[in-house]
């Protein structure tokens, strides 16, 4: 079947990649294409992505632990296959003045007060509650180039055009997937879109192997928390979710209660005062050494969509589980067009290890 996919971030790619797998015959149309044209084009998100396979501000019918657990399992065929950027670490979920009522259903999970190693902490503070778990954890800076490569190895074809709204019903004469993310505001007139800004926060790390732990950590002055995750040669400070819109190009919606200016950019303090203090220890963090950026989540007010309208296949709406949902929402988009195989996601996950 001819399949012409709208968007070029994780969505489109997996869509992309799955559906060349299974024989169909695909195109990309894309302004943008994540990493491909570098990794701060504001309006792609999956340039954003830390990315922890853990969905979070994302709206949908599913409770959040059948979310888990579709990512996780979805997740699972890469990061048992050698050679793809997909790894698991320790992650700590803490409070300094919070009690959780239950846990998640997340990998190993444990009360932080179970845990017999050490917790990140502040100078001075302590945690109330919280818990321990593991989690996959995607590379993106690698992760997305072999995803490129694996659509292309397979047959499908990339090409860098501004598709408007007017020339949608003459994209394809077989199924047009939409993975336009916000786009879909416009192109398809979606006014339940919202854009969820997001700051990131990076330093240089020159460790041998990238560190074995990550963290979301919400301190006791402040409403919101803040999260570190670490790559090969940076690591990531972020958790901050504003929203608003996009109106003419320029961001239109909320910002920073409490804003410090990082690398000529305007952050939550937050990101840098808890990150700083906790994570002293194992990286020079400073002002000066950290580049800052910021990007928009397409986030759906009415909920995650993956559906079929006619010969329209709607992929988009996953807020900051964009990466966490790619697999299982792609695979639930793809259905629509035909049979998906029990095995498949372990023989895409050897595609994408052998071409990626």
């Amino acid at each position: 079947m001819d399949c012409t996919i709208v968007g070029g971030g994780v969505q489109a790619l997996s869509t992309g990649i799955l559906l060349e797998h299974l024989g169909h015959d695909t195109r990309m149309l894309a302004t943008d294409f994540a990493y491909l044209d570098g990794d701060d084009v504001s309006t792609v998100a999956t340039d954003y992505a830390a990315a922890s396979v853990y969905p979070v501000a994302i709206e949908s019918s599913f409770s959040e632990d059948e979310l888990i657990r579709r990512a996780r399992d979805s997740f699972e065929p890469f990061y048992r296959t050698d050679d793809v950027a997909v790894r698991k670490h320790t992650h700590y979920y803490l409070y300094e003045d919070a009690d959780i009522a239950t846990l998640p259903g997340r990998m190993d999970v444990r009360r932080a007060s179970d845990h017999s190693g050490e917790l990140p902490t502040r100078d001075g503070k302590s945690i109330q509650d919280g818990y321990v778990c593991s989690e996959y954890f995607v590379e993106m800076p690698e992760y997305v180039p072999q995803l490129y490569r694996t659509y292309e190895a397979l047959g499908g074809e990339a090409e860098r055009r501004t598709v408007t709204a007017s020339e949608v019903d003459s994209l394809s004469g077989g199924v047009l997937f939409n993975c336009s993310g916000y786009g879909s505001r416009e192109l398809f007139g979606d006014d339940s879109m919202r854009a969820m800004k997001g700051h990131i926060l990076q330093v240089p790390y020159d460790g041998d192997d990238p560190l074995p732990f990550s963290y979301t950590y919400t301190p006791d002055e402040y409403s919101h928390y803040a999260y570190m995750y670490p790559r090969r040669e940076t690591i990531l400070f972020g958790g901050s979710y504003l929203e608003g819109d996009i109106v003419d190009g320029e961001w239109q919606g909320e910002r920073p209660t409490e804003p410090m200016s990082v690398d000529g950019v305007t952050i939550p303090e937050r990101l840098y005062t808890v990150t700083a203090d906790i994570m002293s220890d194992y990286v020079d963090i400073t002002p000066e050494r950290i580049d800052a950026k910021y990007g928009y989540r397409p986030y759906r007010e009415d909920g995650m969509r993956v559906e079929r309208t006619g010969d329209i296949v709607h992929n988009y709406g996953h807020g900051g589980a964009g990466v966490s949902m790619s697999w299982w929402s792609a695979v639930q988009a793809v259905e629509s067009v035909g049979e998906v195989p029990d095995g498949t996601l372990p023989e895409v996950a050897s595609q994408v290890a052998t071409h990626g």
